[in-house]
């Protein structure tokens, strides 16, 4: 977003807990880098948060931070943002020349049920041979088996801790798209200060909305606010707004 004093937008950094929706943590930073999420996920350790798994894009400092803070989480990479970077890298928005290789790997390597690792790997060993005339294809290809653990790992967040993660952040991104139209009407702002005291709002805002169009599996969000079934005990929670 626009913070008059910055050169370019600066980053606001928040995240979702699958299960309620809710919104425990957000954090204004100059840059996504190692240090900024560092901040962010030791905020979640230090109220406790029973953090199991991360859902986010191929940023390694996520990955970094996260790791460093929680030593035994599981980090899964969203899948939707994995091949829009493949698709960006092989332009096939603009030119045809690898759209049927695009297709043929989203279809028989991103959208069969995956298992794990090994069923990962292995899908991609079984198409591989299509596609060794070209070295784009088999760096491509190179590429997902590299991150194929990454890519497959909401299957041990489920079987290890019988814990729900998510492949993909959908999720999160229509609430992003929420807020960049709200951020429309706003343009910029002032200072560092009045960006974050807006968004601390914002985002607390959120917490007090109640559902009101949840689908399967969270239908039983609809009529309550997440902020519910994320308060600890018999707290009594103000009434903000």
């Amino acid at each position: 977003m626009k913070v008059k004093g910055y050169e370019r937008k600066i980053p606001f950094l928040y995240g979702m807990d699958y299960t309620t929706h809710d919104l425990p943590i957000c954090l204004l930073a100059q840059s996504e880098s190692f240090e900024a999420w560092t901040q962010f996920f030791t905020k979640l350790k230090n109220m406790d948060y029973p953090l199991v798994s991360v859902t986010c894009d191929d940023n390694p400092a996520i990955k970094q931070a996260a790791k460093y803070v929680f030593p035994n989480i599981i980090v899964q990479i969203c899948h939707v943002h994995f091949l829009e970077n493949i698709r960006k890298t092989l332009r096939v928005r603009t030119d045809e020349t690898y759209r049927i290789f695009f297709a043929d790997i989203e279809k028989y390597i991103f959208r069969v049920p995956m298992l794990g690792k090994e069923n990962l790997e292995r899908h991609i060993r079984w198409r591989s041979p299509r596609h060794q005339d070209d070295s784009v294809k088999i760096a491509v290809m190179n590429h997902i088996f590299s991150h194929s653990e990454d890519l497959t790992a909401y299957v041990n967040a489920r079987n290890w801790y019988k814990a729900p993660c998510p492949k993909t952040t959908n999720i999160i991104e229509s609430l992003n798209k929420q807020l960049e139209g709200r951020l429309k009407t706003i343009q910029g702002f002032q200072n560092f200060q009045s960006a974050e005291r807006w968004l601390s709002a914002w985002i607390l805002r959120k917490r007090f909305t109640q559902f009101t169009d949840c689908r399967k599996p969270f239908k039983k969000l609809n009529g309550t606010y997440s902020l519910e079934h994320t308060r600890r005990g018999k707290v009594k929670i103000p009434k903000l707004f």
